[in-house]
């Protein structure tokens, strides 16, 4: 089978993609590595910020060159374009809803202040699973 070579276009695209998810990763693991060193920084919206920087970094280091693939029209079987498809909308998923928790947890901070901690025990081990035991590395 052969190659087909790639327009300017293409790789110009592919270039910033690329650009995108290494700065993408970077940027991501100095946040978590910034709220790992500093324990001032663990509390339960930084918790939902590590969440959301570990998607972000599944983001950039699967779903961008995943994306790459499926764009410039990589000939592959039906199941696994699908299943590639797939992973790229869960993991973009999991970084929406976890701006969606993190946007939930500033409105209760600003809505009920005096009650914000008391919500924050409540939603606390949740948020500590959901960040995939970050701290622990």
């Amino acid at each position: 089978m052969m190659s087909t070579p790639i327009s300017d276009s293409q790789a110009l695209y592919i270039a910033v993609e690329l650009f995108l998810a290494v700065s993408s990763v970077l940027g991501n693991v100095m946040v978590v590595w910034a709220v790992k060193i500093n324990r001032a920084l663990r509390d339960t919206t930084f918790c939902f910020l590590v969440s959301l920087a570990l998607a972000d970094i599944a983001v950039g280091a699967l779903v961008i060159p995943l994306a790459i693939n499926l764009s410039i029209g990589l000939q592959t079987h039906f199941y696994s374009c699908l299943l590639v498809a797939c992973i790229v909308l869960v993991l973009t998923q999991s970084s929406i809803l976890a701006l969606l928790a993190i946007a939930i947890d500033r409105y209760l901070r600003v809505k009920i202040p005096t009650r914000w901690s008391m919500a924050c025990i409540e939603i606390s081990p949740l948020s500590h699973a959901a960040t995939g035991r970050t701290f622990s590395l």
